[in-house]
């Protein structure tokens, strides 16, 4: 049996987002990776032939023969789509046809509905695992496009692209968008800057989100009444952009709240009733800048707090009874790796 191992990073603290989608002519997106990752086994052997499927997660399962015959269900259907855009054979024909068992499973180590793009790691991660399979080499451009596709044209979900040039690249990027296309710059951060920053932020999990697609759907309902907030938000993403240039850590914290500011504005459903309850305790134990991740709707939050007040923010927190998740900046993004057994 031969193994193929891949590992793609969640992405958090995007300012800019929502105009990374199809109902914003031009944007911009500033975004980190977070050492949270989605990790995908692909392994394959000889035997009687056939597909399985496996989330480790959630314990969710599928087996299959037929690629052709494979049906979207609700289960599995980013890892389903995955698979049969990668043109995965189980029988090799000939005089002596070989027959293949192919099982892929997956695990995250970040909670489920986090808002923090845990969906386009997992089709990072799985399209990577798959190209190494077929001794494909692409450039991470490539993978991230690949794996926005499975979601926008194989499942018909509403999807923006910045999760996935994050899980691709790694690190920290800023990001022009002309939707679906997408000019990635890694921000070259200062050894301080990125000490600042891993030491300040606080990543808090409040409970699942929102279905990120459905509020997709609904803030492209009413999209044309909220050009001025998309503009905030990618004013946002380019003022965070060049105060992190300067190594201005106040400065990027207010660009946060302003896209706070505006990413609310976009829908009532985008904050919630325990956002609001630890926006409140986060600033009176010393927070400075704040954002929900992704969609919103509950899912994840990225705080940003004064010099040497993350501890008290992290107590004020867990007094909540929500989870901090650690905040640490990746560096590589998408790595793939070949495990012989």
């Amino acid at each position: 049996m031969m193994e193929w191992r891949a590992r793609a990073p969640v992405r958090f603290c995007d300012l800019g987002g929502w105009t990374d989608t199809r109902i914003v002519p031009r944007g911009a997106v500033l975004n980190f990776a977070a050492r949270l990752y989605t990790y995908v086994t692909l392994a394959v052997r000889e035997g009687a032939g056939g597909i399985t499927l496996k989330s480790l997660d959630t314990d969710e399962r599928c087996s299959f023969r037929d690629i052709q015959k494979m049906e979207y269900d609700g289960v599995l259907d980013l890892l389903k789509a995955a698979v049969t855009r990668s043109g995965i054979e189980t029988r090799r024909g000939g005089l002596y046809p070989v027959r293949r068992e192919v099982s892929v499973q997956v695990r995250s180590d970040a909670p489920p509905a986090s808002g923090l793009g845990s969906s386009a790691a997992l089709g990072v991660a799985a399209m990577g695992a798959l190209a190494a399979y077929h001794d494909r080499h692409l450039l991470p451009h490539e993978v991230a496009r690949q794996s926005q596709l499975l979601e926008v044209e194989d499942l018909k979900l509403e999807c923006g692209v910045q999760d996935q040039f994050a899980a691709a690249y790694g690190g920290t990027n800023f990001m022009e968008v002309e939707y679906p296309g997408a000019r990635v710059f890694p921000l070259p951060l200062s050894a301080a800057t990125r000490c600042e920053l891993e030491d300040r932020f606080v990543l808090v999990y409040t409970g699942k989100s929102h279905f990120s697609s459905a509020m997709h759907q609904k803030v492209i309902a009413e999209a044309d009444r909220h050009r001025g907030d998309f503009d905030q938000l990618t004013q946002a993403a380019i003022a965070g952009k060049e105060a992190l240039l300067a190594g201005n850590i106040d400065e990027f914290a207010n660009a946060m709240n302003r896209n706070w500011e505006a990413q609310k504005n976009l829908h009532p459903d985008i904050t919630t009733p325990e956002i609001e309850s630890l926006h409140r305790v986060a600033f009176a134990a010393g927070a400075l800048g704040f954002k929900a991740n992704g969609a919103g709707g509950g899912g994840t939050v990225t705080i940003l707090v004064k010099r040497n007040h993350n501890t008290r923010v992290r107590r004020a927190i867990e007094d909540l009874g929500m989870l901090v998740l650690p905040a640490s900046i990746d560096t590589t993004g998408l790595q793939v790796w070949k495990v012989e057994s």
